[in-house]
């Protein structure tokens, strides 16, 4: 939302307060809700936020419908990390729903996606607790496995060398017996959900059972570089040409 000049005198006139209604009545009910209040308070996001709003949006919105939906989340939102999730006091399905809500506020329509104008209305909102841009682009690197500076060498020479340790720790852990049946056996054991694919959060429990420390703004990258399909989820044979490209 841009800036307009609304200083009032003390005690404003009628025009003026209609138009101070009008610039905080988002939808337009004749009420200004907290939401809106908050809303029409609000500076625009800095560029350098606006730029990881914008990267971890288009990288959940496969599809580039300009909305995300759960069956663009359930395939690559993180939930091991989540407290709940940990202590099995929510599943992935629970999580998932109530963040997707968490978006829907006075603009938002209940329909269980997420719009890009929502997707912005939420980190801007979010951005106003958040006064230092390191902050805010840290949060959003450890949120969303994603990097501020992916087009660097610096970024792609850690990709590289993660996706190294990784193939290495796998091979290591096959040992000897690495056919494909072999690496199929290990693909099924980190297929927690049993959907024939690993999503993101199944490839992070993987890493961590392999004892790689990753940090996680590079975890989205390694996990590219084994997805070469894109479709946010590692296939057998994405798996496998991976480990073993003679094989693929």
């Amino acid at each position: 939302m841009g800036k307009i000049d609304l200083t009032f005198s003390l005690f404003p006139k009628k025009v003026e307060l209609q138009a101070l209604i009008k610039y905080y009545d988002v939808n337009g009910d004749g009420q200004i809700s907290y939401d809106e209040f908050i809303r029409g308070l609000r500076d625009d996001l800095t560029p350098r936020r606006a730029a990881m709003v914008d990267k971890a949006f288009w990288i959940l919105d496969f599809n580039g419908s300009g909305v995300i939906n759960y069956e663009d989340l359930k395939e690559v939102y993180d939930v091991s990390c989540n407290k709940e999730f940990i202590e099995g006091r929510k599943t992935k399905e629970q999580i998932l729903e109530e963040f997707i809500m968490t978006f829907e506020g006075s603009q938002g329509k209940k329909d269980g996606s997420i719009a890009y104008n929502e997707w912005v209305d939420y980190y801007t909102d979010l951005s106003m607790s958040l006064p230092s841009d390191d902050y805010f682009v840290q949060m959003m690197e450890s949120v969303w496995g994603i990097c501020e500076h992916e087009d660097t060498q610096d970024y792609q020479n850690t990709i590289n060398e993660y996706s190294w340790v990784t193939r290495e720790q796998l091979l290591a852990l096959l040992g000897k017996y690495n056919t494909k049946t072999d690496i199929t056996k290990v693909f099924n054991d980190f297929d927690l959900t049993h959907k024939a694919s690993i999503t993101i959060d199944e490839f992070a429990n993987m890493l961590a059972k392999l004892q790689i420390a990753v940090d996680r703004k590079y975890l989205r990258g390694i996990f590219r570089t084994i997805n070469l399909s894109k479709s946010g989820c590692i296939l057998l044979d994405e798996f496998i040409h991976f480990i073993r490209p003679d094989l693929a």
